[in-house]
């Protein structure tokens, strides 16, 4: 090992930055290095090598389309820091690193030899591609090459004086892809981001969800799961996730706070991060959606107490959003023993039709954010 990268981990071991890899076996020799430095119980949470298709799978839980992509890199990188937030109860920052990659080996492949590397963070993500041109560096030199990528790409990735530089042999050549979730570009405008896996972040950020459910999701649980099943099955359409940074009732979302929560997410389900704060901001964002709310959602919607106190201005906002073909479907829930649908909702008969009902036998909720985060148990990251 090299004395800078030596002087990296010893670093990387005295700061409070703890993670979990995911390796698919290129890039295995950075875990040895991190064990080999004393002080390494200090940062290393979990190490996991699915160098099996099955293996791979069986972490991520589908089969990848392709087992050595950027894609399979953010889904393993996310894996990991779910994991690491399941098996730590402290304040320490927390990294997930994942890195898929196809080197030299004993026959010639067809495809580049190449890895991938993301690293989440509370932050975000942010991913790496590392190429090697083909016969100028033996299996062992692009192996190492590989792990001095994820060191590289960690050491990028936190805020520790000794960052570490590195020489990848001939060749070789680690950029920052430049992805991330984004949030950051968000605080001074009024758009909105789309982060889903299966479309990762590249500068289109155009969607037309047919339904959304929004939610401040903190945490996410199981009754936002059900929900979201059942409004899809009644539908019979996709239902996105959507998250503002922006409350009427609370202060806005940190970039930091926002990133947190669609980690939870990330790898999931889709989810549209916004700064609409209304749903006459929502609607106007996204014409023609259904919007999926829960009982006590859909009082405040008809409550002129958030409309400035103006009962005018509801109408204003209300007549709005049904010009702009929007509408809401309503879960039902039960408050202190009473079942409240619908039907107990004294709508304004001039949008009576905007207002569904999702049906009691596919979904009712008995259970509030409050109370599940009064319960840490019940957490889910």
């Amino acid at each position: 090992m090299e004395s800078k990268v030596n002087k990296f981990i010893s670093s990387l071991h005295a700061s409070e930055y703890r993670c979990v890899l995911a390796l698919t076996g290129a890039g295995s020799r950075a875990l040895s290095w991190l064990l080999e430095v004393p002080g390494s119980s200090r940062t290393l949470i979990e190490a996991t090598v699915p160098y099996s298709v099955e293996s791979l799978s069986d972490l991520l839980g589908s089969h990848p389309q392709s087992a050595v992509s950027m894609k399979t890199a953010q889904y393993m990188a996310q894996k990991a820091f779910c994991k690491a937030k399941v098996l730590t109860s402290d304040q320490t920052e927390i990294l997930g690193v994942g890195c898929t990659a196809s080197i030299a080996t004993d026959r010639e492949k067809k495809g580049a030899h190449r890895a991938y590397i993301s690293i989440m963070s509370e932050e975000g993500l942010t991913n790496w591609i590392l190429e090697f041109k083909k016969g100028l560096l033996s299996r062992s030199q692009e192996e190492e090459s590989t792990s001095l990528g994820i060191l590289y790409a960690i050491s990028d990735s936190i805020n520790i004086q000794a960052k570490l530089e590195i020489e990848l042999g001939q060749g070789a050549k680690l950029e920052n892809a430049g992805l991330d979730y984004g949030v950051s570009g968000l605080v001074n405008t009024s758009d909105y981001l789309y982060i889903d896996i299966e479309r990762p972040i590249n500068g289109e950020n155009q969607v037309k969800p047919k339904a959304i459910l929004s939610g401040s999701f903190d945490p996410i649980h199981t009754g936002h799961k059900s929900l979201l099943k059942a409004a899809k099955d009644f539908l019979k359409t996709e239902v996105i996730f959507e998250l503002s940074i922006a409350n009427v009732d609370k202060p806005d979302l940190s970039i930091q706070e926002t990133s947190m929560r669609v980690n939870q997410m990330f790898g999931k389900w889709p989810v549209i991060v916004t700064r609409a704060d209304t749903f006459n901001k929502k609607a106007k964002l996204f014409p023609g959606s259904v919007f999926v709310v829960g009982y006590d959602t859909a009082l405040r919607i008809i409550n002129p107490k958030y409309y400035d106190n103006s009962v005018d201005n509801m109408i204003n906002q209300l007549t709005e959003i049904k010009q702009l073909k929007c509408s809401f479907v309503i879960a039902a829930r039960s408050i202190d023993g009473s079942l409240l649908t619908l039907k107990d909702l004294k709508l304004p008969k001039l949008f009576t039709d905007i207002f569904h009902e999702l049906p009691v036998e596919l979904f009712r909720e008995d259970i509030s954010s409050t109370e599940i985060r009064d319960n840490s148990l019940d957490k889910e990251y």
